[in-house]
């Protein structure tokens, strides 16, 4: 389609659903965007580049988001990055409309100081900070992504890669949002790209096992005149998953794994009117076909939270499992396109979605930490008092207590969970009835950080153990002279830095990090910058500590000798090592040594530098000889 054929079908769509007021509107960014553009071409096909622009408005237009300043931001989206400066893009839309601007500024990208290029999480960060106030931005950058992805092929595989694992990322935060459609979309755009073999494999399984299927899914249909009519289901389908249903994100962003393909591949949806003719026709569908136990699931009632409402289970048909989807008319299109669904009617209702705008608009979360928030929820717990809340699968305790309320999480010693006492690190199951114990003294530790799913629960952690008042393992504090005193070598709340390689006699500096550790350096060190630093003294105790060393060495014969030869001049029992390859010239070595005083351990640092093999100190650490009970696989005594 031409470029004119193309701005009349958008402003004839944009009349029918808004109106003429809004079509006028649209058509004068229509204007803008083509004035902004003018001369500038997409480089995978040499079209005029504004038909990007326009195609996504389309896409707002045609997934439901009817509203006229997020059409023209759609138009607009590019202005501001590519327009020449002579232009004064952002002052001509600011006069057109300052919160179409507020929209355009944040889809924009922002630039790396160094590089030039776009600085991706600053971008994504400044996205999600603005979709917290405003979810326009979120859904029209994704339908941005949407339309890059439908001509990756165009790309070398490289590249093509690189660019499905970016789109990659905006699924988990739809799929949130409850657009389940799009969500689909981008999925089976990017997966013959991001990973050609599973997929192709996958698929293939897929088109095998419906081909199976189908004759059985027939004569299902023939069988189901029982639950449709008479005042039960209104109408059925039998519907045939696709490989976006076996797709799962991973806790990297821009990443998942296919699940293996198995059966069941389709699903039943049954329709009904209300509340009663679900109940009754999942009562009937039990009574003819017998359920699976335990895969009754009411989320009329109780919604996921991305507000999917349905009756779930499971039935067996011809020696298969088979889910069951009993849904409300007045449902169906809203489990589809969750918050773009009646958008132009009602418009969205953000308090559906208030946990995920409270995480999206917190700026001290990290991609990564945002990215944990959006993956599948799989676990719903539930309060003594009924209230039912979702996690991620290996969710603990403390996850459920910062979730219920902050000062739960920050006093939380433990839980009942079924009547039974648990720890606060103790993981939950589906089903679980969790009451929160609690003390008045009691402090959020940092080792909760390694086990926590949810992003609430990990940037609650990090903001209490910002708070100078945080105890550290292994430290007393003085705060008002500015001074602390290390008590314990092995606390495992103490960071020993590599670049100055502080030990036990030297003078030293310390300070709290972000994630509620103590960092420790020497007094001297050229890091050292600040009034930050409080000053330190040694006040162990004796004890048979062990120090954990991990550094690097070129890979040539002789070198491990070098290393052993120095540990036995200084009489050091090396108890524990293990090595693997770094790079083809390159070794990492971890090793444990004991047998002499924390002061004598500590000169095999600095005594290791000395040694030709030996690159740099990676990291150490100490603790008690064997206090971390099974050795890791791959390490080996040495005798």
């Amino acid at each position: 389609m031409d470029l004119a054929n193309q701005i009349q079908e958008l402003r004839d769509l944009s009349r029918q659903l808004l109106g003429d007021e809004a079509a006028e509107k649209i058509s004068q960014a229509i204007d803008l965007a083509c004035r902004f553009h003018q001369g500038q071409v997409r480089k995978l096909d040499r079209a005029p580049y504004v038909t990007h622009c326009l195609h996504v408005a389309k896409s707002c237009l045609d997934w439901g988001l009817t509203d006229t300043q997020g059409v023209c931001a759609a138009l607009l989206h590019d202005a501001l990055e590519d327009a020449p400066h002579d232009m004064n893009a952002e002052e001509v839309i600011r006069e057109f409309d300052p919160v179409i601007l507020t929209l355009v500024e944040a889809l924009s990208k922002i630039r790396n100081l160094q590089t030039g290029s776009g600085d991706l999480p600053a971008t994504y960060r400044r996205i999600l900070m603005a979709a917290s106030q405003d979810l326009r931005v979120l859904l029209i950058k994704t339908f941005d992504v949407l339309h890059n992805s439908q001509t990756l092929e165009v790309h070398n595989p490289t590249k093509a890669k690189n660019k499905a694992s970016l789109a990659l990322i905006y699924v988990g935060v739809t799929r949130r949002l409850g657009v389940m459609d799009l969500a689909d979309a981008l999925i089976e755009l990017t997966l013959p790209h991001l990973m050609p073999v599973q997929y192709s494999r996958a698929q293939k399984s897929i088109d095998d096992l419906r081909t199976r299927g189908e004759a059985s899914m027939q004569r299902l249909a023939n069988s189901l005149d029982m639950v449709v009519g008479n005042g039960l289901a209104e109408s059925f389908s039998i519907e045939p998953k696709r490989i976006s249903d076996f797709f799962y994100l991973t806790e990297k962003p821009g990443t998942g794994r296919l699940l293996l393909i198995g059966w069941p591949v389709y699903r039943l949806r049954l329709l009904v009117e209300d509340d009663d003719t679900a109940w009754r026709v999942l009562g009937k569908m039990h009574s003819v076909f017998g359920p699976l136990p335990r895969h009754v699931r009411d989320y009329l009632n109780a919604p996921r939270v991305n507000g999917f409402r349905a009756l779930t289970t499971r039935i067996i048909w011809d020696g298969h499992p088979l889910n069951i989807h009993v849904v409300r008319k007045c449902d169906e299109q809203a489990n589809r396109l969750g918050v773009l669904a009646k958008w132009g009617s009602s418009g969205p209702d953000p308090t559906r979605y208030m946990r995920l705008l409270a995480t999206l608009g917190d700026s001290d979360l990290r991609m990564s930490e945002v990215h944990a928030h959006v993956l599948p929820d799989m676990l719903d717990v539930y309060t003594p008092k009924g209230d039912r809340f979702t996690f991620p699968v290996d969710s603990v305790v403390v996850d459920f207590a910062y979730m219920v309320h902050t000062e739960l999480g920050e006093r939380c010693i433990g839980a009942k969970i079924n009547g039974i006492q648990r720890p606060p690190e103790f993981p939950m199951s589906d089903g679980d009835v969790v009451r929160i114990l609690t003390a008045k003294n009691a402090r959020p530790q940092r080792s909760w950080l390694e086990c926590v799913k949810t992003a609430r629960a990990r940037t609650m952690i990090k903001q209490a153990l910002k708070n100078q008042e945080a105890t550290v393992r292994g430290i007393n504090r003085n705060p008002a002279s500015g001074t602390f005193q290390l008590t314990s070598l092995t606390g495992k709340d103490i960071l020993w830095s590599t670049c100055c390689l502080a030990t036990p006699g030297m003078p030293i500096v310390g300070r709290l990090s972000e994630d509620g550790r103590w960092i420790v350096h020497c007094a001297d060190c050229i890091k050292i910058q600040g009034s930050q630093w409080e000053k330190g003294q040694w006040a162990i105790q004796p004890g048979s500590e062990a120090l954990l060393i991990t550094f690097t060495v070129r890979h040539r014969a002789g070198a491990l000798l070098e290393v052993l030869e120095l540990l036995a001049k200084m009489g050091i029992n090396g108890q524990t090592i293990q090595g693997r390859g770094r790079t083809a010239d390159i070794y990492v070595i971890s090793m444990e040594m004991d047998g002499k005083k924390p002061s004598v351990l500590g000169k095999v640092l600095h005594e290791l530098l000395r040694v030709s093999a030996v690159q740099e100190i990676l990291s150490f650490g100490w603790r008690q000889p064997y206090d971390s009970g099974p050795v890791t696989p791959g390490i080996r005594r040495m005798n």
